[in-house]
């Protein structure tokens, strides 16, 4: 079966594919709405690590490709790169790397900043009075991991492969069982299967 597949169907997905791949947790029409309708917002993308908010983020800034998107790390955690920036709306990737002091400098020079984050950030946004929204990245059902899988199979063969041919639902509950809901340790593990 692996040699069916242009590439390995779990690796990292390139920018152009996000939109084929992608179950989206929230509706992007509205989510896009608020962010183009509202004087001042934050929308956090929270959850533990592995459950899909850097993918959305990317996602959804992709639909809204005229703001800028900023991946921070440990390393590149800039702020000034953001302020400088004349976007009055952003992405934040991270937003953690930034220290507190940080954090409410770009919610106050920012009319709308979209982030991801381990811990929500619900506090800095209540002591500016800035509009705060979340979105949680918790759980995980068969029938959400079943379209993901699919649809990585049907980009890395053409559309040629359907789920039934690789899967049935009691594999997809027992990667369930065994990463929880982490869709990073479910893609790593079918990743190194399909090596």
């Amino acid at each position: 079966m692996k040699e069916k597949f242009e590439f390995n169907p779990f690796a990292g997905v390139l920018e152009e594919d996000l939109e084929q791949i992608i179950v989206p947790v929230f509706d992007i029409d509205a989510i896009s709405n608020q962010i183009e309708c509202t004087d001042s917002l934050a929308i956090e993308f929270i959850g533990k690590q592995g459950r899909g908010k850097t993918t959305h983020l990317r996602y959804l800034q992709k639909q809204l490709n005229s703001y800028p998107i900023f991946l921070l790390t440990k390393t590149t955690a800039n702020l000034s790169n953001i302020l400088e920036h004349d976007a009055d709306v952003v992405f934040v990737d991270s937003i953690h790397h930034l220290s507190v002091f940080e954090r409410l400098q770009l919610f106050k020079a920012k009319r709308v900043v979209i982030y991801t984050t381990h811990w929500s950030r619900k506090y800095t946004c209540v002591l500016i009075n800035k509009k705060y929204y979340s979105i949680p990245f918790k759980g995980i059902t068969v029938a959400v991991l079943r379209s993901i899988i699919d649809k990585r199979l049907r980009l890395a063969s053409n559309n040629s492969i359907h789920i039934d041919d690789v899967f049935v639902n009691n594999d997809l509950q027992l990667l369930i069982k065994k990463f929880g809901d982490s869709y990073r340790g479910i893609l790593n593990y079918l990743y190194e299967q399909y090596q």
